[in-house]
């Protein structure tokens, strides 16, 4: 017998859902997780919508004013936006790669595994996020990148993932450097990322800008009852154009990648994994529609 508090009252005193403006501290973003959790649960479970608008959490999707390159230069006097490393991998086991196409995925033309980890710099409640993913070709036609691999550092976002079919994990440490980039679990490193800027080509460099990140075309299985429904975050290619981002740094170089052993899809990398990549600290412009996560069929 008793009661057991979890959130105080107070914190949603007037009975209506918490929006990220009103986001004070740490405790505000695990309130936010869970409505965004049951805001996705209940788009997933609506057979007449294909759409949500950032999880309905409201701005309807309006057009939103881009931030001019002074706004932006301003914001990075101040430390805002990401930073981090990507870069794409040929992978080595094909057989293995093959078994990450569940069904509806088929194997893309050009298998490739991305790899990308950022510091996303969210001031109340700081956030980094590493990303293993490889490409998948969707039954809408698009290729994509399939999430295999999520370490973050707190558990509501690792629950948030899990349930939008992310496979995260909670990591002992995070940390991003232009350097050396690390994930520690259980006591050891689990991934890493060491960065040699320079000796690349014109030609490379040119195609890792044009490549981008994966923002905007990632894809996953979010928990939908017994099954699971297939959804892009974001609108696929289109939105990974780099005019919507403010680069205060980008700098191409080789990336060497290490995964542990243990993990199954670390068999997919060459020993050693040197790869061509870049480092970037990135502000977003905004502008255009909020974003949104959409149903794949």
């Amino acid at each position: 017998m008793g009661t057991m508090v979890t959130f105080p009252r107070e914190k949603h005193a007037s009975g209506e859902q918490m929006r990220f403006p009103d986001m004070k501290e740490e405790q505000d973003r695990e309130i936010l997780a869970r409505i965004l959790l049951e805001n996705v649960a209940n788009w997933v479970a609506d057979k007449d919508r294909d759409v949500i608008v950032g999880m309905d959490m409201g701005g309807g999707g309006a057009t939103r004013p881009a931030l001019t390159d002074e706004e932006c230069a301003e914001l990075a006097k101040a430390g805002a936006g990401s930073y981090g490393h990507c870069t794409i991998i040929e992978p080595v086991d094909l057989d293995l790669y093959e078994s990450y196409m569940y069904a509806p995925l088929k194997m893309p033309e050009k298998p490739a595994i991305m790899l990308s980890y950022w510091d996303m710099n969210r001031g109340v409640a700081p956030f980094m996020e590493g990303r293993v993913m490889v490409k998948a070709l969707c039954p809408d036609g698009i290729e994509s990148w399939l999430v295999i691999s999520v370490p973050v550092p707190n558990f509501y976002t690792c629950l948030e993932g899990n349930c939008w079919g992310w496979p995260k994990y909670v990591c002992d440490e995070m940390s991003v450097e232009k350097d050396h980039s690390e994930v520690v679990y259980e006591g050891k490193v689990r991934l890493s990322m060491d960065f040699t800027p320079g000796g690349l080509d014109d030609a490379t460099v040119a195609k890792l800008k044009a490549q981008g990140t994966e923002g905007g075309n990632t894809i996953s299985f979010a928990i939908d009852g017994g099954t699971g429904c297939l959804m892009r975050q974001g609108r696929g290619p289109v939105d990974t154009n780099p005019d919507k981002n403010y680069f205060v740094e980008w700098e191409a170089g080789m990336i060497t990648t290490y995964m542990r052993p243990e993990d199954k899809f670390s068999r997919m990398l060459p020993d050693p994994c040197v790869t061509p990549g870049f480092w970037q600290w990135a502000i977003g412009r905004g502008g255009g529609p909020a974003g949104g996560m959409v149903k794949v069929k």
